[in-house]
């Protein structure tokens, strides 16, 4: 007699692929945290050019898996020749239902000051100033990055849920983060 088997709902494995140091801590802390589910790796952490990017996410979906692509947007405002890399990367992939970009302008810190206030700013420099006011310790160090008390305290007392909301108001805008996306997705 043949045994019956069950059809057994699978979730499509999800990686985030970013740009530095800052996103793989910053990922890896919240995924321990909040038991989120998602691949992360050093080697798709690797300080990235945006053909570099595109590369990696090809490479993911040729592995059907679903990619989170996380890296800050700053380039593009200086450098033409960048702008249209990131535009054409955004542009590629922007039907593919197994790829969310989630660019930050100015940089990740933006995101992370959204946890803490209602603001934009119009450079890295002063968001990062602005971020110190509630991380005073704050820093782009792999020493610094690799404790996850920074993490910790930008997720106490619901301060992600702010920072989704303020982010989605503020797309599209001079300072935006797409982060929030990947947040909502790692949700599900």
């Amino acid at each position: 007699m043949r045994k019956v088997r069950k059809n057994i709902a699978t979730r499509q494995v999800i990686h985030i692929v970013g740009e530095g140091l800052t996103e793989l801590f910053y990922f890896s802390h919240l995924k321990k945290f909040l038991g989120y589910r998602y691949s992360i790796s050093p080697r798709l952490f690797e300080n990235n050019s945006i053909e570099k990017i595109d590369k990696k996410i090809k490479e993911l979906l040729n592995e059907d898996v679903f990619v989170i692509c996380v890296f800050d947007a700053d380039v593009s405002r200086r450098s033409d020749a960048e702008n249209r890399k990131m535009a054409a990367l955004k542009k590629k992939y922007e039907k593919n239902g197994n790829v969310i970009l989630c660019d930050s302008l100015q940089s990740i810190e933006y995101w992370f000051l959204l946890h803490f206030e209602d603001t934009h700013f119009l450079d890295s420099a002063a968001t990062e100033r602005a971020l110190k006011r509630y991380l005073p310790t704050y820093g782009k160090t792999r020493k610094y990055l690799e404790k996850d008390s920074w993490v910790r305290d930008m997720i106490a007392d619901a301060k992600m849920i702010k920072a989704c909301e303020l982010a989605e108001k503020y797309q599209g805008r001079d300072s935006y983060s797409e982060i929030y996306k990947a947040i909502k997705k790692v949700k599900e």
